[in-house]
């Protein structure tokens, strides 16, 4: 097992799945560094390390001198849209730096968990990891082209595929999957959700607690780590107000093709999680029940 390790590098570690890879890792223990791009947070625990994922250079030295035993990837450019506009950009964070950061990672004999997204499918219909990827867009294509580097520079990483990712976000302002609705529900506005593109939404408590388990198991290949319901958005909305309390919420069903996107959305990508369940012995949860947690802990 490697329960034992006590050294864990989170790239990323100021987003939004970062941070919780950051508590999860101290609750068990770790040592643990995370890198940033911009001013380092402060009062997390880590010890912050500046890294552009840009430069490959500068991951190689990062890598070497941090010396971590397990290295955690939680960074990428999510801006669908952005991605379409951004695409060099977008190579360089989700597909180029992700090859150096498992070379980097494999010479310093790390194991190396990478993080991806629903959006390499086509979304069909439900996908389980052996699912053939069809990304619709940019953002998906990136991502997918991350997941083939990061097996070609290290065998044997850990990929962790999540989808419509939610939590608190402790650190900065930015929404995400649910809070996002919930801010919008609380002040009293309209929150304009699709009625036709279902997801299965990603808890980051629950990922960043499957990813340690993971790796304390020496799995590698890929997972699917998602709430166990495939939800419309306006399904999503429906239970955020149920479960915080929001009279009359303002939730208003619209169909994905009435917004001007830049880039396709897939409208089914649902993540099949039985894989993960049976690897780790446990039940992923229900969206509702991830809800419930992130009450309890706002």
């Amino acid at each position: 097992m490697r329960s034992a390790v006590s050294r864990v590098l989170v790239v990323g570690g100021a987003g939004l799945l970062g941070q919780y890879l950051v508590d999860e890792a101290r609750r068990r223990g770790h040592e643990v560094l995370a890198s940033h791009r911009g001013p380092p947070p402060s009062g997390t625990g880590a010890a912050w390390l500046r890294l552009d994922l840009r430069d490959r250079h500068a991951i190689a030295d990062v890598i070497r001198d941090a010396r971590p035993e397990i290295v955690i990837n939680a960074a990428a450019m999510t801006d669908v849209d952005a991605c379409e506009d951004r695409f060099d950009e977008a190579r360089a964070v989700n597909a180029r730096a992700v090859g150096a950061l498992a070379e980097a990672s494999r010479r310093a004999g790390a194991a190396f968990v990478h993080v991806s997204t629903d959006y390499v499918f086509d979304g069909s219909g439900p996908a389980t990891e052996t699912t053939q990827p069809r990304p619709l867009n940019l953002y998906g294509k990136t991502k997918l082209e991350g997941e083939m580097l990061a097996f070609a520079a290290h065998p044997e990483a850990l990929l962790l595929r999540l989808s419509a990712l939610f939590g608190w976000n402790r650190l900065s302002a930015r929404p995400n999957a649910v809070t996002w609705i919930l801010d919008r529900l609380r002040a009293g506005e309209e929150a304009r959700l699709f009625e036709d593109q279902r997801v299965t939404p990603t808890y980051a408590g629950t990922a960043a607690a499957a990813a340690y388990d993971l790796a304390a198991a020496r799995s590698t290949g890929i997972f699917h780590v998602a709430c166990r319901d495939c939800l419309s958005r306006v399904e999503m909305g429906q239970r955020i107000a149920e479960v915080f309390g929001i009279r009359g919420p303002r939730i208003v069903p619209i169909p994905m093709a009435s917004v001007a996107l830049k880039a396709p959305r897939p409208k089914a990508p649902c993540l099949v999680v039985r894989k993960l369940e049976e690897t780790l012995k446990r039940d992923m949860p229900a969206f509702r029940a991830a809800l419930d947690d992130m009450k309890a802990s706002e």
